[in-house]
């Protein structure tokens, strides 16, 4: 009898190994026990080649690595939970186009335990824009999609965006890729504009080389000490490796100094001027807060700087001004904390968009990817839910509600004067390091505090106080 069963099992394993539906199997812990011949005939990697790796829940920017494959074979927290969903994917392949698929993750349980989760590959049906899907896999679906479309149209793994506002930014950002030209970007604090720099300098078609970023606020000494090290030229004959400065990207260059903005034009100049083959000096790229006419009207920024600054310069708008990038942008971060990471989290609750749209956001996309950090470590779910939004969220998003002085005062509830200037300050303090990368001393600067009242008052407010 024993024998008799031992024989079906093989049989059936042989069967499922040559089937030509597309069907795998992952393990508890994620890891991709089977790989028939639907599955290699439709990505077009082989069974030894995806076998034994261990997927995440994350949508790869690549969708022709290996990657983007075994990720998308990942079940969703739910199933690994015991309950069985049909999850819509873009399921990437090796040789050409990824493809709209359903995926049908049923769990494998034992003594009431889930051991392997099945995966079968399907068609998208016409009608699956009906089917009950939560928003979390819906938007992760998406999310890859996005990623597709925008590394085809403009060459962007990195970046993730659909509203209509990016689109300028991509196209000047594609421009960018395929020179060599100095670019500025300004915008206000915490919309990624060193993100983008990073982008182009990533993906740029030239050399390889290292991306140095260069703090202007920094104090004039240690910005000239940088400088010495990146501007000094090499020999003709020296060899390029990817450890020499190909980019030098200025942080809020419109504070830099005199003498910095002086060293920095001398040596351009001298480039300029004795410039014989490939370059010796890396590309300029920087970035401010504030249009750098303007510093060049109050005598902040030499104008010859200015012009050999700002041949491409590129306007980054407020998270505000792209309200239609919020899913694609909360999922991506929530996405990139499931990278290498035991707990997968799959999503937000629907409960929680509402209240992520409400908010202002001051600080960004800085203060959104700080606030999804949060959230994912609060959570124990599958999904990150509406109450696992951070305190200091919540606080300020009351600190809005509570807003300007209304026009009938009369007809409108007072509100108790301290749990109101709690929240006021609440709002205010989670500005501030949002602004100031949670940087404390920063933080405390822009509010005219020192950092021992900084550490008082978030104590007091019940804000966390850790570096």
């Amino acid at each position: 009898m024993r024998e008799r069963t031992g024989k079906k099992k093989s049989r059936l394993e042989s069967w499922l190994k040559s089937a030509t539906t597309p069907v795998f199997l992952v393990s508890a812990t994620r890891r991709v026990l089977f790989f028939n011949a639907g599955c290699e005939q439709l990505t077009g990697w082989t069974a030894d080649e995806v076998v034994g790796e261990v997927t995440e829940f994350v949508s790869d920017p690549e969708p022709q690595s290996l990657a983007a494959i075994i990720n998308s074979l990942c079940p969703p927290p739910e199933v690994l939970a015991g309950r069985e969903h049909d999850v819509p994917v873009f399921l990437p392949n090796k040789n050409g186009t990824p493809v709209a698929r359903l995926v049908r993750f049923v769990p494998v349980t034992e003594a009431e335990r889930v051991t392997s989760v099945l995966g079968i590959i399907t068609t998208m049906p016409v009608a699956s824009h009906n089917q009950p899907t939560s928003l979390a896999l819906r938007y992760h679906a998406e999310l890859s999609a996005l990623r597709w479309s925008l590394k085809q149209r403009y060459g962007l793994k990195t970046v993730v965006a659909r509203s209509p506002v990016m689109k300028r930014v991509f196209e000047q950002i594609q421009l960018a890729r395929k020179t060599n030209v100095a670019v500025h970007f300004f915008g206000p604090r915490g919309v990624g504009k060193e993100h983008f720099a990073r982008a182009i300098h990533h993906e740029a078609e030239s050399s390889p080389g290292a991306f140095v970023p260069l703090d202007c606020r920094q104090s004039p000494h240690e910005s000239l000490e940088i400088l010495k090290r990146l501007l000094h030229p090499q020999a003709d004959d020296a060899p390029t490796t990817s450890q020499n400065p190909r980019t030098l990207f200025l942080v809020d260059v419109s504070h830099l100094s005199r003498d910095v903005q002086e060293r920095l034009l001398t040596a351009y100049h001298e480039e300029e001027k004795g410039t014989k083959g490939r370059p010796h000096l890396p590309r300029l790229m920087s970035s401010s807060t504030e249009p750098l006419s303007e510093a060049v009207a109050q005598d902040r920024l030499l104008s010859e700087l200015y012009f050999l600054l700002t041949p491409l310069v590129i306007e980054v708008p407020s998270l505000r001004q792209r309200m239609e990038d919020l899913e694609p942008l909360a999922q991506a971060f929530l996405e990139s904390l499931n990278r290498g990471v035991s707990r997968q989290v799959a999503g937000f609750a629907d409960s929680v968009w509402p209240q992520l749209h409400e908010y202002q956001w001051p600080g960004n996309l800085d203060e959104l990817l700080l606030v999804v950090q949060e959230a994912r470590e609060n959570s124990s779910g599958p999904v990150v839910d509406a109450k696992d939004l951070p305190l200091r969220f919540r606080a300020g998003l009351d600190a809005q509600s509570v807003g300007p002085m209304r026009r009938n005062m009369a007809d409108e509830p007072i509100p108790q004067l301290e749990s109101h200037m709690m929240a006021v300050e609440r709002d205010l303090i989670a500005r501030a390091l949002a602004q100031a990368k949670q940087n404390k001393t920063q933080a405390a600067k822009l509010l005219g505090i020192s950092r021992p009242d900084l550490y008082r008052r978030m104590e007091a407010l019940g804000l966390s106080g850790g570096d």
